[in-house]
């Protein structure tokens, strides 16, 4: 029986070798070279070609490589027989929380006021606001750990969530909750799975609900936000701003009106990754317990 890596954006040398360690009797089979697919058994997938598992026929399990599951539950060629897990590191988690509250404290301390007034030697002290409200949209592993740390550093914090859950945050559900959420936030951090109803759920309508000073923190999937409708807000000033790491296409055209928006900062997917022997662990232990 073997393993199959099928992530297409990264290198996976030291993540087979690894495997290979753990898992001597066990073939590691690497994109591109799947030389054996009528003997994988568990597949490690991100960015995989669609349809590709169809061609596994002993395939028992299938394993994202990220938080994510979207690009495995579109997968019609995963049959629901498969299991499917994905890889949620302690890393991965921390990584996540340092990017949003990187962010939020950077604002919320006047980082940008204070290197312009560094530049032109200026010396003026400026207040710092109370602390802010982070609303979260989508409280599961990766969301909810985000907003235990903000709650740690003293920041407000509320939730929206799709189903009810039991959390220190208060929690909103519904269009009503949605809105009431960004009313309260002057931090908006997207955070939720992709489905059918979480696809652009930041529109021109949930933008119109925020406040004036809200910044809007993309980490889920660029296509929780409908693009021009956010371009179109921050235009018009119903928002202050957006830290997008996510986006409908990537990698992201080199003439995307983003790239140069004064009212934009963006990084190429790169806020959370998990290091790579928290798991090759995790691959493990879901390969001997099949």
């Amino acid at each position: 029986m073997s393993i199959a890596v099928i992530i297409t954006d990264r290198n996976t040398d030291e993540l087979c070798h690894r495997l290979s360690l753990a898992l001597p009797e066990v073939h590691i089979q690497q994109w591109p070279n799947i030389a054996n697919p009528e003997s994988i058994k568990l597949a490690v997938l991100w960015n995989h070609p669609p349809g590709i598992t169809a061609t596994f026929p002993q395939l028992q399990m299938v394993v994202s490589m990220g938080a994510g599951m979207d690009h495995i539950e579109a997968d019609q060629a995963i049959a629901g027989n498969i299991k499917t897990a994905r890889i949620v590191t302690d890393v991965l988690k921390q990584n996540m929380a340092q990017y949003v509250l990187q962010h939020i404290l950077l604002r919320h301390r006047h980082y940008s006021d204070y290197q312009q007034q560094q530049n032109m030697h200026t010396w003026q002290i400026l207040e710092n606001s109370e602390m802010p409200t982070v609303g979260f949209l989508g409280l599961g592993i990766l969301g909810g750990f985000v907003a235990d740390q903000c709650r740690c550093l003293g920041l407000k914090t509320l939730a929206w969530t799709q189903s009810q859950v039991h959390a220190v945050h208060p929690c909103y559900h519904g269009e009503a909750g949605l809105q009431l959420l960004c009313a309260y936030s002057d931090y908006l951090v997207v955070l939720l799975p992709m489905n059918r109803e979480t696809k652009n759920i930041i529109n021109r309508q949930t933008l119109s609900w925020c406040k004036p000073n809200c910044t809007l923190i993309n980490v889920g999937r660029g296509g929780h936000v409908v693009e021009q409708d956010l371009l179109a807000a921050l235009d018009a000033g119903v928002i202050q701003h957006a830290v997008l790491d996510v986006f409908k296409q990537e990698p992201l055209s080199t003439g995307h009106p983003f790239w140069s928006h004064q009212k934009v900062t963006l990084t190429p997917h790169s806020s959370s990754r998990s290091d790579v022997e928290q798991t090759a662990e995790q691959i493990v232990t879901y390969y001997q317990n099949l």
